[in-house]
């Protein structure tokens, strides 16, 4: 069994397979639907799942023009939502281009496949800035180097700069011009910026290359050596590693990067989980 001719990769499943191999496969080459729990409170873990999805249909429905003060109303019922909200309007859109493209997804070919990002917001003046902001609800504020680190910082600069032209008047955008911005709405709205640099597209480029090829060339797709990474993984019990972590371990900014299909949890088949 092997990818699909029409498979697209995200920066979802390219960490998927950095993170476990074995994971990827289940869940992208088998397309595996297995119900264990990422963490120990499944009812609070779905519930702040909902709020972090909440959250980022309200910031897209604010940016197709829904006027704030209607929006700030429907939030009576979640106070730290309403909070989120708050900064959100405070800082999220300050120090941006005037065009804006909420919820828009780009792709582009690299290895005989597409590589396709789905961003939160892009702010563009053409010949001017290229902004990526990505909304993060989660209780911690990574490093700027954790950031650069992240696979969604490689793709979504590395696509932008690929397949960003119609957007900015035409013209292929200079990858000194693409800033990506990740605010933290659940921590006052701080903000950390990344620049970009022709240097640093073609290494992307070359790094995301060899990952492509190395998975499109696997047979075997072996269990991940750190098991620390299976502690809020759907496939914990399948593959035999032990309890789920807790919810306060966890990171749900890295959940809000995957990919919904493939990371919903079907609660229909919760009483065939094994822990």
């Amino acid at each position: 069994m092997s990818l699909s001719d029409d498979f697209a990769f995200t920066q979802g499943s390219l960490a998927d397979y950095a993170d476990c191999a074995r994971r990827f496969e289940l869940r992208y080459i088998m397309r595996m639907r297995y119900p264990a729990f990422e963490s120990l409170d499944p009812l609070q873990f779905e519930a702040r799942l909902r709020q972090g999805a909440r959250f980022h249909k309200l910031a897209q429905q604010h940016l197709l023009g829904v006027p704030a003060e209607l929006l700030s109303r429907s939030l009576a019922d979640d106070e730290e939502l309403a909070r989120w909200w708050a900064n959100y309007l405070a800082h999220g859109l300050t120090n941006l281009p005037a065009q804006r493209h909420s919820e828009i997804t780009l792709q582009t070919q690299l290895g005989g496949h597409r590589l396709v990002a789905k961003y939160d917001l892009l702010a563009l003046e053409p010949g001017g800035e290229a902004v990526i902001v990505d909304w993060k609800t989660g209780a911690r504020v990574p490093s700027q180097s954790q950031l650069r680190g992240r696979m969604q910082t490689t793709v979504y600069r590395y696509v932008l700069s690929r397949a960003g032209a119609h957007l900015y008047g035409g013209a292929s955008i200079p990858p000194e011009r693409i800033r990506m911005d990740y605010v933290f709405v659940a921590q006052a709205g701080q903000r950390l910026s990344l620049d970009y640099s022709a240097a640093q597209m073609r290494a992307d480029e070359a790094f995301l290359s060899e990952m492509i090829a190395e998975i499109e060339g696997a047979h075997d797709f072996p269990l991940t050596d750190d098991e620390r990474r299976c502690r809020f993984c759907s496939y914990r019990s399948l593959c035999d590693r032990g309890e789920p972590g807790s919810l306060e371990d966890f990171d749900f900014d890295e959940m809000e990067d995957g990919d919904d299909d493939v990371f919903a949890v079907d609660f229909d088949q919760i009483a065939e989980t094994e822990f």
